[in-house]
């Protein structure tokens, strides 16, 4: 998929959740829409970046494997997507008690890879991001 229709999938992802949901209330979707539309905006800086072809999509960021090593100025990208995922089995599969602190910070680290895919599609470099 080319990487301007990563851009706009992960978006639509954004605007139903901005406009629908309920960070608290609607934790699981919440989770669920940060992690597809992450892994869409992943998918737009990694094709950018030419570290993968069109026709190699990630879906997590483990999956597939990537098969070649990342580049260093991707770690933060793929570490705050990894902290999105890591909240699956923990309140979508599991019971763990979900509190606003988490969503926020689950916010935050979708900031991160939607600001480093912005760029990657202005044709900036991904920059180092906090997380």
């Amino acid at each position: 998929m080319r990487p301007e229709d990563h851009w706009d999938k992960a978006q639509r992802l954004e605007n139903t959740r901005l406009g629908k949901f309920d960070p608290d209330d609607d934790c699981e979707l919440l989770i669920w829409s940060c992690i597809h539309g992450g892994a869409q905006l992943l998918n737009v800086i990694l094709h950018r970046a030419s570290v993968t072809e069109e026709n190699f999509d990630m879906i997590h960021t483990s999956v597939p494997e990537l098969g070649r090593p990342m580049p260093d100025t991707l770690k933060p990208v793929f570490e705050a997507l990894a902290r999105i995922e890591s909240l699956g089995p923990r309140f979508v599969r599991g019971a763990e008690k979900w509190n606003s602190e988490i969503a926020s910070r689950c916010l935050a680290d979708y900031a991160t890879v939607k600001t480093a895919a912005a760029a990657s599609l202005e044709g900036r470099p991904a920059a180092k991001h906090a997380s």
